[in-house]
């Protein structure tokens, strides 16, 4: 046990603390989700939509968190990627022929609201979590993106599709490296990692019943 009595300094002691729980690796299920949804163009382009609106959602998540005494240009920066994201995978699935439809008539919304607001609610319940509900759910985020995005790209035959996720998985390589260096107090990581996978699942779930 590292303390300040065998020798161990503060930043070991931090490291020791906010050690971040193992990443995510890409499973079968995974695969096989994502094999269902690109085994149809139409099916994939709600998918693409869905993502656009996540990516929303996360922007509007920071805008949301941060009061304007707050803002710098790291989160002014972190904003405008995402809402590029958004705007990005927009272009796609309009491209496709989802054009002039609302996000909440999406195939799949239902289901990746539930996600990301149950994902937002019991993260902000965990104690500790004043003053850190912005990093810590976008690091939850980030840490599945960085998953789901890779094995995506390699499983589309959408071209337009996969310029933009090149160039989306750039920026979100960068934001993941970022959050993932945030001093959360200690066991916070491990709890929020723990959230956010017993909630995948059920949006995986919910998303195929939607297949």
């Amino acid at each position: 046990m590292c303390g300040a009595h065998n020798g161990c300094t503060l930043g070991d002691l931090m490291a020791t603390q906010n050690q971040a729980p193992a990443p995510l690796t890409e499973d079968a299920a995974l695969v096989d989700f994502l094999g269902a949804i690109t085994s149809s163009p139409a099916m994939e382009l709600e998918w693409i939509d869905l993502l656009s609106q996540l990516e929303y959602v996360g922007c509007r998540k920071i805008v949301k968190s941060i009061g304007f005494e707050s803002v710098t240009l790291e989160v002014l920066r972190h904003v405008s990627e995402e809402a590029s994201h958004a705007y990005l995978l927009k272009a796609v699935a309009e491209e496709g022929g989802i054009v002039g439809r609302s996000w909440r008539e999406g195939r799949f919304a239902e289901a990746g609201w539930g996600y990301f607001q149950n994902l937002d609610r019991r993260v902000s319940a965990l104690p500790g979590s004043d003053g850190l509900r912005y990093p810590a759910v976008s690091w939850a985020i980030e840490r599945r993106v960085l998953i789901v995005y890779p094995a995506y790209l390699r499983q589309s035959r959408n071209e337009s599709l996969k310029k933009a996720l090149r160039r989306i998985l750039a920026q979100e390589e960068r934001h993941g490296a970022q959050f993932a260096d945030v001093p959360f107090p200690e066991g916070m990581a491990a709890d929020i990692a723990r959230i956010e996978e017993a909630l995948w699942p059920d949006f995986v779930a919910a998303a195929r019943r939607r297949l």
